[in-house]
């Protein structure tokens, strides 16, 4: 597989960035997760504006253009003959040989894009739904991160590892104040009655892309929406409840710790959103 490092594409065996990369001592720098449906990849410039505004404001200095980048993701498809593949945008800071916290205006984003065949979730996931557990460890709100899609993920292994021998697909994390948050890698949603709901961004959640187009379908399955702020209670008396990332789509929850979620099935409403959602990748990667 071939592997892009700051302008050139490498062998996997091949590629390296210096031991003194900042995105490895210290866990500076971002990324972005996409993924590709027949070689076309679904809401790329979402991801790419939401990665520039993130460099823009933890002052990473870009050394791709927005258009650069786009060129670079579908050349690393094309030369790896990928079509539906999921695809990942490291940005770290560059190379501090000093070692110090000061950023300096002289390091350069060292920029590594990997791509990979797409491996769906088996598809009992998506009939039958999967089982989440709540950790106690809480999430910050005020945490300058939380906004962010930050390389260290230290936090989310931790509990997702620890419900893993539980059968558990996802772990929820609270916020400090006892509000629902998110999962480690995903945003959560609720339907009661024609109400969607999901955590409000000042809950300390990431803004999603793939939670930004949940929210602007519901009108389409005669759903209105609410972003608020909701008690873990809140969420287990929830009549459907569902998670979203880029590359699982919308995949819904049926059991929240030892609670059933509304009749322990998957809820139509999920499976319309979702239906929706497909109809919206279909139409994008026809243009």
């Amino acid at each position: 597989m071939k592997v892009y490092v700051n302008g050139e594409i490498l062998d996997e065996d091949k590629a390296a960035i210096s031991v003194f990369d900042r995105g490895f001592l210290y866990g500076d720098g971002i990324f972005e997760t996409v993924r590709s449906y027949g070689g076309v990849v679904f809401c790329l410039k979402d991801h790419l504006d939401r990665l520039y505004s993130s460099m823009k404001s933890l002052k990473i200095r870009q050394s791709l253009s927005n258009k650069e980048m786009e060129k670079a993701v579908y050349e690393l498809l094309r030369i790896n003959n990928l079509e539906d593949a999921s695809i990942r945008i490291t940005i770290s800071r560059g190379i501090s040989k000093q070692r110090v916290f000061n950023i300096s205006q002289n390091e350069v984003a060292n920029v590594v894009i990997s791509a990979q065949s797409f491996i769906p979730r088996p598809i009992e996931f998506y009939e039958k739904g999967i089982n989440a557990d709540i950790t106690h460890f809480k999430r910050n709100s005020q945490s300058l991160l939380s906004r962010f899609k930050a390389l260290n993920y230290l936090e989310s292994i931790i509990v997702r590892n620890e419900a893993i021998p539980k059968g558990s697909f996802e772990t929820i994390f609270l916020n400090e104040f006892g509000y629902v948050c998110e999962g480690t890698v995903s945003n959560i949603f609720m339907v009661k009655g024609n109400k969607l709901m999901t955590p409000s961004l000042d809950c300390g959640v990431l803004p999603g892309i793939t939670r930004k187009i949940v929210l602007e379908l519901a009108s389409y399955a005669a759903l209105g929406t609410q972003e608020g702020k909701f008690k873990e209670e809140e969420l287990k008396d929830s009549e459907e409840v569902f998670l979203t990332n880029s590359l699982i789509e919308l995949i819904p929850v049926v059991k929240i710790d030892d609670r059933r979620i509304g009749n322990g099935r998957v809820g139509h409403l999920t499976q319309k959103i979702h239906s929706l959602y497909k109809e919206l990748v279909k139409k994008e990667i026809k243009n």
